[in-house]
């Protein structure tokens, strides 16, 4: 996974959400259950975080509904224009501590930070939202998916929860909305991973290894010094006594 500090414009620990992130989701839920007739099935079939979830879209508000049928933690992350939804200090306080980060697109791709930042939230056993769209889309005429959602998938080695919402483009007042999780799909990652993880656990074993023999108490070292100073003084003596001897007559 990328590595190098986290964004400071994402919260850290999705396993910790930030109080704010809780009481919009819990208010958010509340109200989204009470004002429309929601079903969500296949709740079952959410895996074990970290993962990435992949949704249709069909209109700006349809996260808020992805977001509420998963469970509240760990923290579920979205992304927003860096331009746009970070361009006030309100904002840029405000925007982290509901699970959005930056970023800024480019023909349609991902910015290098916004890249480097889905790989350290899922490092950190967050959940990612992600529209492989790019664009809404009306009903079940699905846009064809961009690839970035299998390269996170297999790169970071987590799997994919995916998501069709249904009754957002014609959505009223005690509409329906359904919201349908499949099973996970998981990564088919490249046959050199194997052996390559297995060298990374050797290497993590010698450097822990390496650093314990650092981390050796003093005393030990001591004691084998004064074992030393020991031994020395005793040859001393014995020398001595050799040398006062008599000689022969």
């Amino acid at each position: 996974m990328a590595g190098g500090g986290l964004d400071p414009l994402v919260h850290g620990r999705p396993e910790q959400p930030p109080r704010t992130y809780r009481v919009v989701m819990a208010l958010v839920g509340w109200l989204l259950r009470h004002l429309f007739r929601i079903r969500v099935v296949g709740r079952e079939n959410v895996p074990a975080a970290p993962f990435i979830i992949a949704s249709n879209h069909q209109a700006w508000f349809d996260a808020a509904f992805v977001i509420t049928a998963f469970p509240r933690l760990p923290m579920i992350f979205t992304m927003a224009r860096r331009d746009t939804v970070f361009n006030r200090r309100w904002k840029r306080r405000l925007a982290p501590r509901l699970g959005l980060f930056p970023i800024m697109p480019s023909h349609g791709e991902l910015d290098s930070a916004g890249v480097a930042t889905v790989y350290q939230v899922l490092a950190r056993r967050g959940v990612v939202l992600m529209f492989p769209e790019g664009r809404y889309s009306r009903g079940s005429a699905l846009r064809p998916l961009k690839k970035g959602v299998a390269h996170f998938a297999l790169e970071a080695g987590v799997p994919i929860s995916p998501v069709a919402i249904s009754g957002i483009d014609r959505l009223r007042l005690l509409g329906r909305v359904e919201v349908s999780i499949g099973p996970p799909i998981q990564p088919d990652p490249p046959a050199w991973w194997s052996l390559n993880r297995r060298v990374v656990r050797v290497v993590d074993s010698v450097r822990r290894s390496i650093l314990r023999a650092f981390r050796r108490p003093p005393a030990a070292a001591g004691r084998t010094r004064l074992l030393a100073r020991t031994g020395a003084r005793l040859r001393r003596l014995l020398g001595r006594a050799g040398g006062s001897r008599d000689p022969p007559l």
